[in-house]
């Protein structure tokens, strides 16, 4: 046989997770007499018995077949070994990957008759391996044959033909990974090509192997199923859009950027993700080192991460590592930090950035920074300082020349509690939705006019190829204008595709939790294929969805995404859930591991050297918890009206309260769970989330009253601890109640036992800010809530939701509302001299006799609020929005109206005695009787103003226009 002599390729990341070969070889020819259909049948008696979680077994059976086959020691004959092993753990990975689509047939005959037409269609084939089969594994021919006897095989347990064709496309790149895994795990096997086969294995350093193992895994990555489905993320990915703000051109003073709205400041500019961030790299700025991905939840900024690391790699330009940062163990060093996590990930044997084994170049991306700022104020501290030492790094790697790139991707709120650190040109890469609407397109500049393409189209055409379903784009029942926010948002598009196709009425009401709730009962029913899983069986429809809750609720308190067995399995034990978990076949554990695999999560870790698991999506744990949350609240409230028909029964409030302290003490409630809470509240009868708003009051009463009874606990926690989780509890009441009353759009009438009590509560809550930028949670859950005398002097409510509420006679002296939503709020006869409410929403606020004098108005919106008898003497409202209001008898004396809009205002009978008005728009005002004595309206608008018996004294009307 002719020897072959292989030369690894210069290049440490080629193209392709292959080698070339320094000269033209013979070839060499293996007839191929596996026996393929032993291989199909325990395959298939694994589907058929119920195997599920234990496809490993049925990968070792199906390896110890290959004892039978003759191999000797021959080269030719390893080789074949090496690749036939590679072939079967492919395959079983696909199985396993998409168990949840194989339905049995009982007639084990005709799996029989099945596997010998099978096995007798490969018989023929000659397996020819010549110089580019270890440069291109992919493209060994045999594999176009497997594929199509994979999807045959696939088609008997009722996998539909596109389902069939989705799975058997991806065996290539499961291949070429297994290809890797089985040389790494059995070295010694192939020991003899090292002398005979010069491959790229034995030939290439360490280190560079490593980098072909870790590319291989990266591609794999991206073919994965997406969950309930056949297909992968890059069988339905789309290219994504983002915008960066740029600074409006042109010399602003010191009064302009004060005053003026942070949106009115920049431009955003349109750009196309992915080309933009190759032409960063290609760049190469040592200086400009660092991009910022930012999203919202299901915003795509994962899979685009995902995408651009496999892609980058493919490429071999520049080494790429992939870090999900909620599998990474931040730390003061992030060399050691990053050696560590590349240890335990088992693909590479160097730290890449160890400084006597840096690679010359590498991109890190790391994916999810929010996922560090988990766990509320300290963590967000974590991702904070994180973000710092990066910084830090970097300057130290590229102090003589670009070595290190780093690409960061997180949820917007972490982005913005960090953007003083982000401070160079398109350093933040906003992503864009699939969408934008005409009327949005306005407020951006798209020189490419990328905003014109609807790319929900494209994915739903990607998506009815991948399916079988032949779409041709976005289905008319789901082109509605109430539907287009969800749609746009890739994961919730996806999610409404899912939901769409299972269920007969789709609810159009643009409730997500609606969608999710049609997506669970799919899941369930498993109506597209006539079949129940057997994970399930046995168990019903509430049961299944109860169960859920709890796994997401032990994620929530864990670290907010991963949980183990025995967590779970505690959680349902305190709950009461035992007897469900009994349901299962054969143990309870074995029946949650069973449950975990088939539905929604994947294995990610090992913690307390036990197995974790995740949500294959974070946002559908959140759906979840804010359901469990929901069915609580429920209970609490039927409890206790039990206990007041009858004293033996129910539930008192230290009981309800102790309750509510295990369910939300252990995590921090935030924005993104509340959207989740608030949701889950609107599909709920209106009458009892009216009876659910009173609850809470009387329980927030009472809490502030007797205080959270940590102490009923078991086992008790220290202090410290018990203070945090009755601080997460008491916040979780306010954001529930608050959740009520958006639905019931009534005020939520809580009895403060003493004046201060609602500002002392809320500054308990609140914290301390950590940046200017930081959003307080507590603080968005204020609107509809009774604040009827309550103190809040020099309190820091800034952007504060106060919409309707009931501010009357309330002491805000001095309190800093600067951008707070006072839409509607009733502030009548309330104290708000000296206070802050710059670019404060006063929309038909209620503003009656209140005292805003010397108070900042400066750029309020006080379009229609009704100021009669309001004292702004000495108050700030320049910029301000005064269309339409109401300021009869309103003392303006000395105020500040510079520029103010004051179109169509009734001013009849206003003080305005020496008040600034210099270009004040008064078209349409009603000055009728007004004070104007000494008052400066240089410049002001004054068309169809009624000036009617106005005192215009002295006043300075010069330029004006009336």
């Amino acid at each position: 046989m002719t020897q072959y002599i292989y030369q690894r390729h210069t290049t440490a990341m080629s193209n392709t997770s292959g080698f070339s070969v320094s000269k033209p070889v013979a070839l060499w020819n293996k007839p191929i007499n596996a026996d393929f259909k032993e291989l199909f049948k325990s395959l298939g008696k694994g589907v058929i018995n119920g195997v599920l979680g234990q496809w490993g077994e049925v990968a070792k059976d199906a390896l110890e077949a290959t004892a039978a086959l003759g191999l000797a020691a021959a080269p030719e004959e390893v080789a074949w070994l090496l690749i036939y092993r590679s072939l079967v753990e492919a395959i079983v990975s696909l199985i396993k990957g998409n168990q949840e689509l194989l339905f049995e047939k009982p007639n084990e005959s005709d799996l029989e008759l099945l596997c010998d037409r099978l096995n007798h269609s490969l018989e023929s084939i000659e397996l020819r391996i010549d110089q580019d089969f270890f440069r291109r594994p992919k493209d060994l021919p045999i594999l176009e044959a497997i594929k199509t006897a994979f999807a045959d095989w696939l088609k008997y347990f009722s996998v539909n033909q596109a389902q069939a064709l989705t799975i058997s496309h991806r065996l290539p790149t499961y291949f070429v990974y297994a290809l890797h895994q089985e040389w790494a795990k059995n070295p010694e096997k192939y020991a003899c090509l090292k002398e005979e086969l010069d491959t790229p294995f034995t030939q290439a350093n360490k280190r560079e192997h490593s980098w072909q193992c870790y590319l291989a895994w990266l591609q794999k990555q991206i073919e994965e199923p997406m969950f309930l489905e056949a297909f992968s993320l890059k069988q339905v990915y789309v290219p994504l859009h983002a915008y960066y703000k740029r600074k409006v051109a042109g010399e602003k003073s010191e009064e302009f950027e004060r005053r003026v709205r942070d949106d009115d400041k920049y431009q955003r500019i349109v750009l196309d993700l992915e080309i933009e961030l190759e032409a960063w790299l290609e760049k190469g700025d040592c200086h400009d080192a660092i991009r910022v991905i930012s999203g919202g939840p299901g915003s795509g900024k994962s899979s685009f991460a995902k995408i651009f690391a496999a892609n980058q790699a493919q490429k071999g330009k520049i080494p790429v590592l992939f870090i999900p940062l909620h599998h990474f163990e931040p730390s003061d060093d992030l060399v050691d930090a990053v050696g560590k996590f590349v240890r335990d990930d088992g693909f590479l044997r160097h730290n890449p950035l160890d400084k006597d084994k840096a690679d010359s170049r590498l991109l890190i991306i790391f994916d999810g920074l929010d996922e560090l700022a988990i766990q509320g104020k300290i963590a967000t501290e974590t991702a904070k300082q994180f973000v710092c030492e990066v910084q830090k790094k970097v300057e130290r790697f590229n102090a003589r020349e670009n070595c290190l790139q780093v690409l960061i991707s997180s949820r917007e709120l972490v982005v913005q509690a960090n953007i003083s650190d982000f401070r160079k040109p398109q350093q933040i890469l906003h992503i864009l939705p699939y969408f934008v609407t005409e009327d949005e397109r306005k407020n951006y500049i798209d020189e490419q006019n990328l905003l014109q393409q609807d790319q929900r189209q494209i994915w739903w055409q990607k998506y009815g190829n991948a399916s079988g379903r032949a779409y041709d784009g976005l289905p008319q029942e789901l082109n509605q204008d109430n539907l287009t926010e969800i749609t746009a948002q890739p994961l919730l598009n996806y999610l409404v595709a899912l939901s769409f196709n299972q269920q007969n009425k789709f609810p159009t009401d643009g409730n997500l939790n609606a969608i999710y709730a049609n997506l669970l009962t799919a899941v369930y029913q498993r109506g597209w294929a006539g079949y129940q899983h057997p994970a399930i069986r046995g168990i019903d429809e509430t049961d299944f969805v109860r169960i859920l809750e709890e796994i997401a609720l032990a994620s929530w308190h864990g670290d907010g995404r991963t949980t183990t067995v025995r967590e779970i399995e505690a959680h349902c034990e305190n709950g009461n859930l035992k007897r469900l978990l009994d349901k299962f076949q054969k143990s309870a554990k074995l029946g949650v591991i069973r449950l975990l695999i088939a539905f929604y999560f994947r294995e990610s870790g090992v913690k307390e050297q036990e197995k974790t698991f995740e949500f294959t999506h974070k946002s559908f744990g959140e759906y979840l918890t804010g359901k469990r949350i929901v069915r609580e609240v429920r209970l609490i409230h039927k409890k206790l009206k039990a206990r007041q028909d009858d004293p033996d029964e129910g539930w008192n409030e230290r009981e309800a309260l102790k309750r509510w302290a295990i369910l939300c003490g252990a995590s921090h409630i935030d924005e993104y769970l509340f959207k989740f809470v608030a949701d889950e509240m609107r599909l709920q009868n209106a009458s009892d989330v009216g009876n659910w708003q009173q609850t809470l009051c009387h329980l927030i009463s009472f809490m502030l009253h007797h205080g959270m009874p940590m102490e009923r606990l078991t086992p008790r926690p220290d202090f410290q601890e018990e203070n945090r989780q009755a601080r997460n509890a008491e916040e979780a009441l306010l954001a529930v109640l608050n959740a009520c009353a958006r639905v019931t759009e009534t005020v939520s009438k809580i009895q403060w036992h003493t004046p201060e009590a609602f500002g002392i509560w809320i500054s308990r809550l609140q914290g301390q800010r950590i940046t200017t930028n930081t959003d307080v949670f507590c603080l968005n859950c204020l609107s509809f809530l009774d604040l009827q005398g309550c103190v809040l002097v020099f309190k820091d409510i800034v952007q504060a939701n106060l919409e309707r509420a009931n501010l009357e006679n309330a002491n805000l002296k001095g309190a800093n509302l600067v951008r707070a939503n006072l839409k509607r709020a009733n502030l009548e006869g309330a104290n708000l001299e000296g206070a802050n409410l710059v670019r404060a929403n006063l929309v038909r606020a209620n503003l009656k006799g209140t005292n805003l004098e010397g108070a900042n108005l400066e750029g309020a919106n006080l379009e229609g609020a009704n100021l009669e008898n309001t004292n702004l003497a000495r108050a700030n409202l320049a910029q301000a929005n005064l269309a339409r209001a109401f300021l009869v008898r309103v003392n303006l004396t000395r105020a500040n109206l510079k520029g103010a809009n004051l179109k169509e205002a009734n001013l009849a009978r206003a003080n305005l005695l020496r008040a600034y008005l210099k270009g004040a728009n008064l078209e349409g005002a009603n000055l009728e009787e007004a004070n104007l004595e000494e008052a400066n309206l240089l410049r002001a608008f004054l068309v169809r103003a009624n000036l009617e018996r106005a005192n215009l004294e002295r006043a300075n009307l010069k330029e004006s226009k009336r």
